[in-house]
């Protein structure tokens, strides 16, 4: 009987403030980004928003494992508060925490100690200097409570080789930041658009954020929950289970839910309804298919199992199902 396809649905846990040219002007002294904070790890209502605890309790219903990859960076500027209370709710139910780094933050008086801002993308920094934050950020999860955090994702896909060595001089074991979609993520691996499943690289292992091909010959997309359909999702994951894929990487935000858009303009945090719904079926989804499909920890992996996993063809959409996301792209605007 074949190996079920491991699947990791991996979540960018992440605050902007709504500050008019942040990170290029700093905060006013003082600014905690109360009503920030709130909506994009929260939904502005833990019990009956759409931010994390929503996320956590679909997940919990259907027995499926997350990793949550939280910037700890705005802590440095804000506070340790907000990222303890934070971590205290995804680990208590079960969830996994990974590293997530916006240098964005860095534009912050109150950074201190941490390397001089150099731009919004982590390939950015020198070697060095991408070790210290990568350093500082894995000593400020573990400060206010993350139990072991073994995989790491580059804030907007910006790692480069430099990356994975300063992931493995701090114990970091995995890396999630390749998107083949985005031109900026490892511009200086060669064989970046080929990878599909994990691979060795400079001592840790990429785990490539799945995509495919949209549209032929439109270029690749992807499955990130806002930007595919459930129908393009169940395409890629039957894709993958009849080709015997060792991975498939599912990304999604914290805030993906919530019209994060409306924040300066509106006192209540409106739902992304449409967007919710196809989340809420690709669980099922995966619940009703636990046979072929294993949702993982990166923490529970083994080495050998990795070692097996051969790269594979990346799957092929359709023009109907393009034309089917689309429609639903203008309905979700407003629903």
């Amino acid at each position: 009987m074949p190996q079920p396809v491991k699947v990791f649905i991996t979540i960018d846990t992440e605050v902007w403030p709504q500050s008019p040219d942040w990170p290029h002007v700093p905060l006013a002294p003082g600014e905690q980004c109360e009503r920030e904070l709130s909506w994009y790890f929260y939904g502005a209502d833990a019990a009956r928003g759409y931010g994390i605890p929503y996320q956590l309790r679909t997940f919990r219903a259907r027995l499926l494992k997350a990793s949550f990859f939280v910037d700890p960076l705005f802590s440095f500027a804000l506070g340790e508060a907000p990222l303890r209370e934070l971590l205290a709710l995804i680990q208590k139910d079960g969830q996994e925490i990974g590293l997530h780094l916006h240098p964005e933050w860095l534009t912050d008086t109150r950074c201190e100690g941490l390397p001089s801002f150099a731009g919004p993308l982590l390939h950015g920094y020198s070697e060095d200097e991408q070790f210290a934050l990568i350093r500082a950020g894995l000593s400020r999860l573990r400060e206010v409570g993350a139990q072991r955090v073994a995989a790491f994702r580059a804030g907007s896909w910006s790692a480069s080789l430099a990356t994975l060595r300063a992931l493995g001089q701090n114990g970091i074991t995995c890396d999630t930041s390749l998107n083949a979609s985005f031109a900026v993520s490892f511009a200086d691996l060669p064989d970046r658009l080929s990878l599909t499943q994990p691979k060795l690289l400079e001592g840790v292992w990429e785990f490539p954020v799945t995509t495919f091909i949209d549209r032929p010959p439109a270029g690749r997309r992807p499955l990130h929950v806002c930007a595919a359909s459930f129908s393009e999702f169940r395409t890629v994951l039957e894709h993958a289970a009849a080709n015997a894929w060792f991975a498939v990487i599912i990304v999604l935000h914290s805030f993906e839910f919530v019209r994060i858009d409306r924040l300066a303009s509106s006192d209540l945090a409106v739902p992304q309804r449409l967007v919710a719904r196809r989340f809420e079926r690709l669980c099922d989804y995966l619940s009703a298919n636990s046979d072929r499909f294993e949702t993982c920890h990166f923490a529970d992996l083994h080495e050998a199992l990795m070692q097996t996993a051969g790269q594979r063809e990346v799957a092929i959409s359709s023009c109907r199902r393009t034309a089917m996301r689309q429609a639903q792209q203008l309905v979700s605007r407003i629903y």
